[in-house]
């Protein structure tokens, strides 16, 4: 876990040191997209990785989660704001936990969190926060760190396209723990 959390921050500090290198006069989100807007709505389609999950346990292979999320954001200024992140793994698989070795079987879980954002340079945004994992066959608690960075479009109308990468760490009492890592592409609209 340790390897995958140190992988996740050499890659938010790379592309902050990126950013920051690019030596542009932008003055945070105002140039991006006119005035502060509070709300943003975004649409996202992805990919989860589950290192311990499988669907056939004759045949282990890597097993690759599409997903769909719709996320709300509140900006209280160009620098920060509060999330509600929300994802529906679309697939059926079977996770062996970490701590025990037990095999807890998914189907179509939810996982929503609540996250504090911070823009760490020009449209660069990091997040952090709490969440839960909802499936009919057991509940766990999340841990979710984000890295956004958007991509303004069409002007100023406030539309933008914003690869995401979060990774997740889910834990509950009585089945131990798992992690997850998720790539996707959000369609998002600023109001």
């Amino acid at each position: 876990m340790q390897s995958y959390f140190i992988s996740l921050l050499t890659i938010v500090l790379f592309s902050t040191s990126i950013s920051l290198a690019q030596k542009r006069e932008l003055h945070g989100r105002e140039e991006a997209h006119g005035e502060l807007k509070h709300h943003r709505l975004s649409v996202i389609w992805g990919h989860a990785y589950v290192p311990k999950a499988f669907s056939n346990p004759d045949k282990p292979q890597t097993l690759i989660i599409p997903t769909i999320g719709l996320d709300y954001e509140y900006f209280f200024s160009h620098k920060f704001a509060i999330g509600l992140s929300n994802e529906l793994e679309l697939s059926n698989y079977v996770v062996e936990t970490r701590h025990h070795t037990e095999e807890v079987e998914r189907e179509y879980a939810y996982v929503g969190a609540i996250l504090a954002m911070y823009e760490v340079s020009h449209l660069l945004i990091i997040g952090i926060g709490p969440g839960i994992e909802i499936e009919k066959n057991h509940n766990f608690f999340v841990g979710k760190i984000t890295v956004e960075r958007e991509f303004p479009i069409m002007g100023e109308g406030g539309w933008d396209v914003t690869p995401v990468l979060s990774y997740e760490l889910k834990s509950s009492h009585g089945h131990g723990i798992y992690d997850a890592f998720t790539f996707g592409i959000g369609i998002g609209k600023r109001f």
